[in-house]
């Protein structure tokens, strides 16, 4: 059982999807399914703006628009709370941008006085990064409440989030809650990793500058192509199928019940950890990813027994929380009914 925040289980009507035959990607017939997708994709941020997608993990999607919206030498902040978003952070600097790192300690995060407080220290910022989800501890940021605030005191400030572990899994409204641009990838549609998707908003399109074909990062060719129903390069096809299957789940369940779904699946988790003698690492939990560890044990020795005598896969720390904490998924197929299965277990360790 298969219960890490990445990979997550794929479903059976996934696999399905991504084993149809291939069609021409320049064909009037894959014009129509992607613009279906497209629409679908819609409805997973909750958005009436713009939409596209590319090859890539969520890492090169958070590259990739990082790339495409800022130029070198523009001044970026970047809220980090752990592993991925001090990546965005190095990938800022990679990218010659003028980088300023609002760091937390790994558990913790940034409240959206903090945020207001550093923008007021740096007039000249053209953006903001923001992890919704800091899937290395399980943390989440109130993010609509650090949009409303930036909103109300830099409304030119442009903000981009990282979303891989919230948008479709998480209640997440892109155009009500006033964001700029979101990076989503695989997880929450349950699909293998090989594609990322974005929302933009128009401030954001604006941003995007005009590129030869052959620039791949850049996103302004994706949105060009996908105004069309069209992807710019060769598509890939089936991939594309696994994320349409997911999508289609998304629509018949809905996503408040999805949502709702996540929430359980954390609580009951929360709660039977607690019970059995587990703490909860971060101090702000999302309902997607949950950090915890026994206190006075070896970590890595419970996921090695959970593998070994339950057949139960978790992830561990990373970094500077390697051996010191573990983490479950609630994502997908990740429910009530499987939270229970490995308390069932982990009680018996």
């Amino acid at each position: 059982m298969l219960l890490t925040p990445g990979p997550v289980p794929i479903p059976d009507f996934v696999i399905e999807a991504i084993a149809r035959p291939v069609i021409p990607h320049r064909s009037s017939e894959f014009q129509a399914f992607f613009g279906k997708l497209l629409g679908d994709l819609k409805y997973y941020y909750q958005t009436e703006q713009s939409v596209a997608l590319m090859h890539g993990s969520g890492t090169f999607g958070m590259d990739a628009a990082m790339y495409s919206l800022f130029r070198p030498g523009e001044q970026v902040l970047v809220a980090g709370m752990g592993k991925f978003s001090r990546r965005w952070f190095d990938y800022a600097q990679v990218l010659g941008l003028d980088a300023i790192y609002m760091e937390k300690p790994a558990g913790e995060i940034a409240s959206p006085a903090d945020v207001l407080e550093m923008v007021s220290q740096h007039p000249d910022l053209q953006g903001i990064v923001l992890t919704h989800c800091e899937t290395s501890t399980g943390v989440i940021l109130d993010l609509e409440e650090i949009a409303f605030s930036l909103r109300r005191a830099r409304p030119d400030l442009l903000i981009l989030c990282d979303a891989i572990t919230t948008a479709g899994t998480l209640p997440f409204y892109f155009d009500a809650w006033g964001l700029d641009g979101a990076v989503s990838a695989q997880k929450t549609l349950m699909n293998p990793s090989g594609l990322t998707s974005f929302a933009f908003s128009e401030r954001a399109r604006a941003r995007l500058r005009e590129t030869h074909s052959s620039d791949f990062r850049n996103l302004y060719n994706y949105f060009r192509a996908a105004d069309k129903n069209a992807y710019p390069y060769t598509a890939p096809v089936n991939l594309l199928y696994g994320f349409q299957a997911g999508l289609d789940y998304l629509r018949r369940e809905t996503l408040p019940v999805v949502w709702n779904r996540s929430h359980h699946s954390a609580k009951t988790f929360r709660e039977g950890v607690q019970a059995i003698g587990g703490a909860l690492f971060a101090k702000s939990p999302s309902d997607s990813v949950t950090s915890f560890y026994f206190p006075g044990k070896a970590q890595d020795e419970i996921k090695r027994k959970l593998k070994e005598e339950a057949g139960i896969l978790i992830s561990g720390g990373q970094d500077e929380l390697s051996g010191k904490i573990l983490r479950v998924s609630h994502m997908g197929l990740a429910d009530a009914d499987r939270m229970t299965e490995l308390l069932s277990a982990l009680r018996l360790l």
